[in-house]
């Protein structure tokens, strides 16, 4: 598309051939907005400004470079303002089931985004979403999806919107309610760039692991107790407070934790009645069979606190005798 040895708009040329046919057939929505942007970019007064753009393109939709820190990103407010519009009008009409997306020749050429969603379900089995670890996902049976999440802020950096490497399918409360608008590169503006934890890795390095810390087992009040968010490679420990901070996780687990903790240790309890008493089973086997519980909690909702509190609870040096001193009724 900045092909700098061009100096008139073809999109038969400046086109990827598997987009020819969409192009020619949307000569408003997509090819007079092509068309638009290559001319103003022609048009700019320096090659820096030409750079900005070539930058803004390439290096935005290297997501994995970003998520490393190995790139910085370019936001729409370092383009050349003449330029920056026509892009964002583009951009914000492409992303959407009901805007280009959802086109019959984009669809007929690439599908729906609800195959991508059925693809990506049918690959990744987990019940619950990858962000939180707590919200059910639906799956590729349902009639609908989940929300895709823009990674990097379709609103803040330009050429993105439709780049798959940076949609990602999560939960509500994620999407729309904790992550939202939150900048993932920044913290804020007086902040440095930050790495962040890249969704479509493979790699299998390191774990994050709950520890429930309080003088007591009330855990109602969230303010009276702690919890630590620990990663066992302390090279990612960056990466983990930049997701701690995007998706809300402190919060959202302790408030989900007291909420339910008197369930939960009442489930406990209940347990070990019917494993140690009617069962006259080994205090060992109960603590075994508990601590079990909850092993395969990307298939459960909350599970990954469920199986924190579960730790807590049979961890405690006083376990044995105060569950065994609690009367049955």
């Amino acid at each position: 598309m900045f092909d700098d040895t061009q100096t008139a708009y073809s999109h038969a040329y400046l086109i990827h051939p598997d987009f020819q046919e969409i192009v020619n057939a949307y000569k408003t929505q997509i090819d007079d907005k092509l068309e638009a942007i290559f001319n103003t970019y022609i048009g700019l007064t320096t090659p820096l400004e030409q750079q900005t753009v070539k930058d803004a393109y390439n290096i935005n939709n290297d997501i994995i470079a970003l998520s490393n820190a190995t790139s910085t990103p370019v936001k729409y407010s370092q383009l050349p303002i003449i330029i920056s519009s026509k892009v964002k009008n583009l951009y914000d009409e492409l992303w959407g089931d009901r805007k280009i997306l959802g086109y019959k020749t984009v669809v007929n050429s690439c599908g729906t985004v609800k195959q991508h969603f059925n693809r990506f379900r049918e690959i990744n089995e987990f019940l619950v979403c990858p962000f939180c670890g707590l919200e059910s996902l639906l799956c590729e049976h349902d009639d609908g999806r989940d929300d895709y999440d823009h990674y990097l802020l379709k609103s803040q950096y330009p050429f993105i919107s439709i780049n798959f490497n940076n949609l990602f399918p999560m939960c509500h409360r994620c999407n729309s309610k904790n992550k939202n608008q939150k900048d993932l590169v920044y913290e804020n503006v007086a902040t440095p760039q930050r790495r962040f934890y890249y969704p479509y890795s493979n790699e299998n390095n390191h774990t994050i692991n709950l520890n429930i810390v309080s003088p007591n087992i009330d855990l109602k009040d969230p303010t009276q107790w702690q919890l630590e968010v620990n990663t066992t490679n302390l090279a990612y420990e960056d990466c983990k407070e930049t997701w701690k901070d995007v998706f809300d996780i402190e919060t959202r687990y302790k408030a989900i934790i007291s909420k339910h903790s008197k369930t939960w240790n009442e489930r406990i309890f209940l347990k070990h009645h019917k494993i140690c008493k009617k069962n006259s089973r080994s205090y060992a086997e109960f603590e075994e069979d508990v601590l079990d519980d909850f092993n395969d909690y990307l298939n459960i909702s909350n599970g990954i606190l469920m199986k924190s509190f579960n730790d807590f609870v049979i961890n405690d040096p006083n376990c044995e005798a105060n569950l065994s001193g609690r009367l049955v009724i």
